[in-house]
């Protein structure tokens, strides 16, 4: 008996230290999971904000150390490392590390609403859109008082290309909540829908609205900027651009900006200075590809060609950690006709899960265009324009396929109204579009 009793004993206590070894395991995995932030390169001096937000990663690290069954710890913490990535462009790291935090979460928890939101709004960054969705309208089942839950989702549907289900949910989430997201997402959607001056009037609200210096609110006056800079209102968007360098030094979007207007206005050396400096602060793609067409404007091909082989690494490291690039790569490879087979592929991946994205349709339009195949892509552009978006890109690539299919007044008619809104175009756009508009010109004179 007393030999069974030590048995047992002896059993006890190995289970109980295979316990504890699994749980020091699972808290040196989470430790090894959740770094510190690195220190932002862009920063001479670091800000209070920064400051605030290391300060504050360090408590939830410490707190989940001590307190690893806490489930509102981890999704702080990956709340944390998701607006760092937002303000750094750093997301190769800081996404997969807000992802396992927030699957811990709802490993502890399947329905905690604020895990269910952050890791909705994660999905929909990484252009996972549907499952975005999903975890959204999970969100709202568990509170659908939440305007959060309503922006999420709103973002999801327009993204899928339900756009008149977007609008409900924007009118939705404006009347739980009318503040600087409600006001920005409802912006959005009177832009898709041609309604300029509506989306402009909603902008303002967000911007004023948010908090000076904080990176919401100069989200919302660059998106206002992008509006007049759309409308030919050069002076207006710089203006715009240079308060929100005011309120928040280097941030990289209002630098973008106003390369926009300098390149808009013939100064490509100025643009130029403008994007690389707004590299250097968030090392996004993005910025790579504006540059690339200045640098083909200025004659210096072998460094937009250098950029453009860095491009195409960039969307291979965007998809090591979940990102879905189709297509933003095949938009790309279209526009500098190159590897046209693979664009092929990734814009088909693409159109079969949101086959009703203008966006998604407009490039399906333009990589069909690059084959020849100029009256399949007709339908596509016509379906892309559905909504009377007044986008300059949009309206461009609607005048050159016209063009190409023989319908020379359809052609003028986009391309002028592109033009009407040529700073948000590229430079080698609006060469191109000018281009083709004096040709067209032209040939109505002879008739």
């Amino acid at each position: 008996m007393k030999q069974k009793k030590s048995v047992w004993l002896i059993g006890a206590l190995a289970l109980f230290v295979a316990a504890v070894s699994w749980k020091l395991w699972q808290l040196r995995d989470a430790q090894n999971a959740i770094p510190s932030l690195r220190s932002r390169l862009f920063e001479v001096k670091p800000s209070s904000e920064f400051l605030n937000a290391q300060k504050a990663v360090e408590y939830y690290r410490e707190e989940i150390k001590k307190n690893p069954d806490v489930v509102h710890n981890f999704v702080q913490l990956a709340q944390l490392f998701l607006q760092e990535a937002r303000v750094t462009g750093n997301e190769a790291e800081y996404l997969p590390r807000a992802r396992y935090l927030l699957d811990e979460a709802l490993g502890h928890d399947p329905q905690h609403f604020e895990a269910l939101i952050h890791k909705a709004s994660l999905m929909l960054t990484l252009h996972q859109f549907d499952e975005g969705k999903k975890l959204a309208e999970q969100a709202i089942r568990q509170n659908p008082f939440s305007a959060s839950a309503y922006g999420v989702l709103v973002d999801a549907l327009v993204e899928l290309g339900k756009y008149d289900a977007a609008v409900e949910a924007s009118d939705k989430m404006l009347s739980l909540r009318p503040d600087l997201h409600s006001y920005a997402r409802a912006s959005y959607l009177r832009e898709l829908h041609g309604d300029v001056e509506g989306a402009i009037e909603a902008m303002k609200l967000a911007a004023d609205a948010g908090i000076p210096g904080q990176e919401h609110r100069a989200w919302a006056l660059y998106n206002l900027g992008n509006l007049y800079l759309q409308q030919g209102k050069l002076d207006t968007a710089a203006y715009i651009y240079k308060g929100i360098l005011d309120e928040r030094p280097n941030y990289p979007f209002a630098l973008s900006g106003l390369a926009q207007v300098q390149s808009a206005k013939g100064d490509f050396v100025g643009a130029i200075n403008l994007l690389n400096e707004a590299y250097r602060v968030v090392p996004s793609h993005h910025f790579l590809e504006q540059l690339i067409d200045l640098y083909e404007a200025t004659g210096e091909r072998a460094t937009a060609e250098s950029l453009t082989q860095q491009v195409l690494r960039a969307y291979e490291q965007d998809k090591t950690f979940g990102a879905n690039p189709d297509l933003e790569y095949a938009a790309f490879c279209a526009d500098h006709s190159f590897h046209l087979d693979k664009a092929w592929e990734s814009i088909q991946r693409e159109y079969a899960c949101r086959p009703n994205n203008i966006q998604v349709l407009e490039t399906y339009a333009w990589i069909l265009a690059k084959q020849g195949r100029i009256a399949e892509a007709i339908p596509f552009i016509e379906q892309a324009m559905r909504l009377n978006s007044q986008q300059a890109e949009l309206l461009y690539r609607a005048g050159l396929l016209y063009h190409a299919a023989g319908k020379r007044e359809l052609a003028r008619t986009y391309l002028q109204r592109s033009l009407r809104s040529a700073p948000s175009l590229t430079v080698l756009q609006r060469q191109e579009a000018t281009r083709v508009l004096s040709t067209l010109e032209q040939l109505a004179l002879t008739k």
